[in-house]
């Protein structure tokens, strides 16, 4: 069985990956947001916007979720198309076939895949493999969609997003990644207190603040949360024990 040519996960324009927002233009992250504001009137107004008509979005969870699957599922719905729940335990990967061969096959069946797993390096190697677009459900390092929705409930209570404060006071994890990218991609300030150890990750704080330089952005990292929220316009906070540090809880 022949298999279908794989197109460059950065490939620029409509149906690339979304696995991080520091991969996406500001132009194109400017054009989710309008997009998604008039979807959202339209969808309180119930008037029908198929966009995604004969369409179908796979969600492949190596996590649970009860958030992010009832929120790309009815997403779909809305939107016209269908989404199809596949649990990796219930799929071949569970009996060792590769990442490869099942992208492959998906690719065959589905328009885009929703992925939700740990390890950031798998959302990598989906898009590597699959010739459809791939987007990041969550990984430990990111969370882009969840980042991607927090930009649009800022720009509806504040009417603006360049200038505008953010203090994340927490853990360092994925959603405070994210927010240090969404941050630094439309001029915003972010100020993290999180303890000493448990700060965002190193890596892309320097890539974030490369990109500040040239949208103005200011990011800050400290260790004290009330120097974090100092004239904040919106303070942000998110779990302390992710799943998967169970272990951990009674250190955090």
């Amino acid at each position: 069985m022949s298999r279908r040519p794989h197109r460059s996960s950065s490939r620029a324009g409509l149906g690339k990956d979304f696995l991080e927002l520091l991969s996406i233009s500001v132009a194109e992250l400017t054009g989710l947001l309008r997009l998604a504001a008039q979807l959202k009137v339209k969808q309180r107004r119930g008037v029908s916007h198929p966009l995604l008509q004969g369409r179908m979005l796979g969600l492949l969870f190596q996590k649970p979720s009860t958030r992010t699957r009832v929120s790309f599922e009815a997403g779909m719905n809305q939107l016209g198309g269908q989404a199809m729940v596949l649990p990796m335990g219930d799929i071949q990967l569970s009996r060792g076939e590769s990442v490869a061969d099942t992208a492959h096959v998906l690719s065959r069946y589905l328009d885009a895949i929703v992925l939700r797993t740990f390890d950031h390096a798998i959302a990598e190697e989906w898009a590597r493999e699959a010739s459809i677009p791939v987007i990041n459900g969550l990984t430990d390092l990111n969370h882009p969609c969840q980042a991607l929705s927090d930009l649009l409930t800022i720009q509806e209570k504040k009417r603006r997003l360049k200038g505008i404060k953010i203090a994340y006071v927490g853990d360092g994890n994925n959603v405070t990644n994210s927010l240090i990218e969404a941050a630094a991609k439309m001029g915003m300030t972010i100020a993290v207190g999180c303890p000493l150890g448990y700060q965002p990750d190193r890596g892309i704080v320097d890539r974030a603040r490369e990109e500040a330089r040239q949208t103005g952005a200011v990011i800050e990292i400290g260790a004290d949360p009330f120097v974090a929220v100092k004239d904040a316009d919106v303070v942000y906070t998110d779990v302390w024990i992710s799943m998967g540090q169970e272990r951990e809880q009674a250190k955090r």
